[in-house]
This record gives C-alpha cells, structure tokens and sequence, in this order.
C-alpha cells in the first residue's frame, strides 16, 4: 500500500506536520523504513541519491529541518528541545509513519536529533525504532563546544568548506550563501549550545550502532564510542573509509548494514514501556 504523507486513515493531517518528512522513495510494496536526519547547514536532499540503492519494499524519508530549501521562509529551530518539541509532535500527529520497522539515522548534528527523537518518543510510549544509527557524532558529554554561530560569514562558511570540501563552489556564489548562511548558522546554534549543556543521559530501548569515517579528523574514537551511555546493550561500531562525510561514497554499504538491522526486526519487538 503507498503511504500518503497528506492522509491518515481518510483524514486530511495538518501541512505544518507533513512538511518535515521527505519521502524520497516510496512504492506499493513498502514495508519498513529509514528516516534520515542532516547534518548541521544539511537538508533533506542531502539523501536524495540514497535512494539508489534503496529496495522496492523500503521507505525512505529525510527530515526536513525549518528555514531550507521549501521551508526556506520558516525561522530555523535554535535550540534541541524546540526542535525535538516541533518534530516528534509532527511524528505523533501522523502514527501510520511509526506502524512499521523502522530505523532512524542521523549524521553529525543528525545523530543527536535522532536520539533525542528516540527518547522523546519512549518517553511518550510510542513505537521505537527497531535500530537507532548515529554517524560521525560525539556522545553526549564529549561535544567539542565551539562558538561559531557567534562568527562572521565569512569564517562559518570557511568552516563548512574546511570539514566539506564539495562545497567549496559556494565561496564563489554569494546570492546562494546568503540563502543558507541563516539555517547554518541557526544549526550550529543548536547543536553548540546543546553541546554547552550538562548531558542529560536517557538510556534508550533499541540498539545502537555507531557508525564513523576513519579519516575524520574531527572525532576521535573515544568520543564516538561515548554513545554507550545512551544503552544497556553491546554497541555495534563500524568505521567507513573516508572523512567527516563519508557517508556521501559510502551509503550503499551503510544501507546494505541498515537493512540487515531491518530484516531482523520485520514485526514491532520494541514497544515502549509503559
């Protein structure tokens, strides 16, 4: 059955809940899906050739964050709890999306949405993710804390540059960045002020695996593995050739991992507890 993201069970759902999933792949045989959270500055066409080497009976939805691409003229989110408040309520208000297996995956400042999205939804005994993924992140506590959305243009944009170099193009097309600049600089708000905060440790029900490039001269192994707070379970950690965005050559062997995780799990073997 094709899943639409504008109907539930007949009715209409709200626009304002819609908006934040992007289905990139879809079909009738559907029966399990990913959901993908960016990266600080990132969107959800960060994903879009993941659907590739997605299979027919797979679903895959990116999280659109506010104030990018078609949410260009939406304010960003500056804070974690704002942005996990606004999108698990959008989540809840559409609970055909959580009725299969499904896996969140987030990169970078993506994994930390992803988890804090899995405890909010134990929290509230929803149906859990059969597998959280976490990519290229510290754990909670070993956030390196920088203040670069405090920073000029110039010197936010020489640091995404710096950790992507594919980017480099947009230092010669200043109408496209000053598009971006604000739902950057909004991202690194969030992400550094989330940082700044004493951690609080919500030990989550599903397993965790750990996912990391092993050129990525940005996270040290030590702070990745600090995710094993978050779980009473054996971590899985994997390392990937490649940088802080390895992730964009080697998500074939990250969804082939991802869809092991998914097989395993084809009936709901995580229900919250009450």
């Amino acid at each position: 059955m094709l899943h639409s993201m504008q109907m539930q069970a007949g009715t209409p759902v709200d626009a304002l809940h819609t908006k934040w999933f992007k289905v990139l792949k879809t079909g009738p045989q559907v029966r399990q899906r990913i959901f993908c959270m960016p990266h600080a500055g990132g969107a959800a066409s960060q994903f879009r050739k993941w659907a590739e080497a997605i299979p027919a009976d797979t679903e895959l939805i990116a999280i659109q964050y506010p104030g990018r691409e078609e949410r260009v003229n939406e304010p960003c989110l500056q804070d974690m709890p704002s942005l996990i408040d606004a999108l698990s309520k959008s989540l809840c208000a559409q609970p055909h999306l959580l009725q299969m297996p499904y896996i969140l995956f987030g990169h970078s400042m993506g994994a930390a949405v992803a988890y804090e999205l899995c405890a909010r939804l134990q929290s509230n005994n929803q149906r859990l993710p059969c597998h959280v993924v976490l990519s290229a992140s510290e754990g909670p506590g070993h956030i390196n804390v920088t203040s670069l959305h405090r920073a000029s243009d110039h010197a936010l944009l020489e640091e995404i540059v710096r950790l992507n170099a594919d980017l480099a193009y947009l230092t010669q097309m200043p109408e496209l960045t000053e598009l971006i600049l604000p739902s950057l600089r909004g991202d690194y708000r969030l992400i550094e002020t989330y940082g700044a905060m004493s951690p609080e440790i919500h030990r989550i029900q599903p397993p965790v695996t750990i996912m990391v490039g092993e050129q990525d001269h940005e996270l040290s192994e030590n702070d990745a593995r600090a995710w094993s707070q978050i779980t009473d379970r054996h971590m899985g950690f994997m390392r990937y050739p490649g940088d802080h965005f390895y992730l964009n050559q080697q998500y074939p062997a990250m969804i082939t991992v991802m869809l092991g995780y998914l097989k395993q799990h084809q009936q709901p073997v995580w229900p919250s507890v009450p």
